[in-house]
């Protein structure tokens, strides 16, 4: 995957302690950014707890409608677009 460059606007203390992190761990202070944002859950998948609203509409559909590998960010990208003409 293409890397690409990210300017970020931080305290100069924190600039440091990312950069003694980083080389105490032997990585560059974008590997350690990359680490740090993977262990992150996307708030862009779906995800729902079994006594949300949602849950119980899913669990109403028959498997036979469900639909399985579906890209939903795709899927809203394509909406928007069609919505805004973006």
């Amino acid at each position: 995957m293409a890397k690409k460059t990210l300017n970020l606007t931080i305290k100069e203390s924190s600039k440091e302690r990312a950069k003694r992190i980083a080389r105490s761990r032997g990585i560059s202070v974008s590997r350690l950014f990359e680490e740090a944002i993977a262990r992150e859950k996307d708030p862009e998948e779906l995800q729902f707890g079994p006594e949300s609203a949602a849950h119980k509409i899913y669990a109403m559909v028959p498997e036979s409608e469900k639909m399985d590998g579906l890209d939903y960010k795709e899927m809203k990208e394509a909406a928007l677009k069609e919505k805004y003409g973006i």
